[in-house]
């Protein structure tokens, strides 16, 4: 029973009538309801861990997923390399390919397939600019000879202002599917892009994503995996893509917030330190995430590349109690 209902019981029979038409007066009503988190067991640790450390993957698949072909200009091919993602890409595409009168085409995509780009120049400034609305629709848009992006996305921009680009993403059925793995999105994100380039000529991107109140779903499929993740309001997640010159780029992510497991439940997520990933290797090199459920806490870190620890806490009391090491194949099962 709420604290309104328990003060306005203590009024009188005429408060009880209206206690009872919202929903009870009387009875022993104080029993606590079921926890909103999920109690983190020795059980299901090993779920736990799997579908948190796919959900990274998941999601940095989301982030690259909105990837097009780069146009055929100079101009554009550089934005498309500098940023290698969905808002920088389209337009950069859109306004170096079609007049500024009519921003709208079809783009073809590196291995096959289409995009529909389309740029809503609501404020008539002949060029993307806040307030604008861009649109992307895939058609069978192959990155590379095995994968295809079905789907699309709508972005309110609002700031475009080179080398920071960010809007409100509202995606529509967006899949990319692979061999390995399909991953379908669909509600809404705010996505920053801002491009940075020091002395030394090495580029960063940095990614910002915020879920709003309309929440976002994905959905991840292998052929021994299946889970849908639903990111409350306000989950945020942060990429860094450093590349320097003359060695091999890499890349961190961090998420925090709260995410529902369809097959499990919900639990809070926050990466300290954040994931790191050398390109071109198999697996985390470093990084940690504590997921947090109903009076219970799991921790999964990188003990290598090969090799996911896990020490869980099932009572709450602020120690772990047993630690147990996977190999992280075993825990990305694809």
């Amino acid at each position: 029973m709420s604290r309104g209902l328990a003060f306005e019981r203590t009024l009188g029979a005429a408060a009880c009538l209206g206690a009872i038409l919202a929903g009870g007066c009387g009875g022993d009503d104080d029993t606590p309801g079921p926890p909103e988190l999920l109690q983190v067991t020795t059980v299901n640790q090993f779920a736990v861990a799997s579908a948190t450390a796919v959900n990274f993957a998941g999601l940095d698949t989301v982030r690259d997923a909105g990837s097009i072909g780069a146009a055929g200009t100079a101009q554009a091919a550089a934005a498309a390399r500098s940023t290698k993602r969905a808002l920088v890409k389209a337009i950069a595409a859109t306004s170096a390919m079609y007049p500024l009168d009519a921003l709208s085409g079809t783009v073809p995509c590196p291995f096959g397939g289409l995009i529909d780009v389309t740029l809503d120049d609501r404020d008539n400034s002949e060029g993307p600019s806040a307030g604008d609305v861009l649109t992307a629709a895939f058609n069978n848009c192959r990155e590379d000879p095995l994968s295809k992006i079905e789907g699309g996305f709508a972005v309110n921009i609002a700031d475009y202002a080179e080398p920071t680009v960010s809007g409100l993403f509202t995606f529509n059925q967006l899949r990319l599917d692979d061999p390995d793995s399909a991953i379908a999105v669909n509600g809404q994100a705010n996505i920053t892009y801002a491009v940075s380039l020091d002395s030394a000529d090495t580029s960063t991107t940095r990614v910002d994503m915020r879920i709003p109140a309309a929440g976002l779903v994905a959905a991840v499929e292998t052929a021994s995996f299946k889970e849908t993740f639903t990111y409350a309001p306000d989950f945020a997640a942060v990429w860094h893509d450093v590349t320097p010159v003359g060695a091999v780029a890499y890349s961190t992510a961090a998420l925090s917030g709260k995410v529902a497991f369809t097959s499990l439940g919900k639990v809070l997520l926050a990466t300290d330190p954040p994931f790191g990933y050398v390109h071109d290797m198999d697996g985390p090199q470093s990084g940690a995430v504590l997921i947090t459920g109903h009076q219970s806490k799991l921790r999964l870190s990188v003990v290598s590349t090969t090799t996911a620890r896990l020490e869980l806490d099932a009572n709450n009391d602020g120690t772990f109690e047993s630690t147990r090491d996977i190999p992280w194949n075993e825990l990305l099962q694809f």
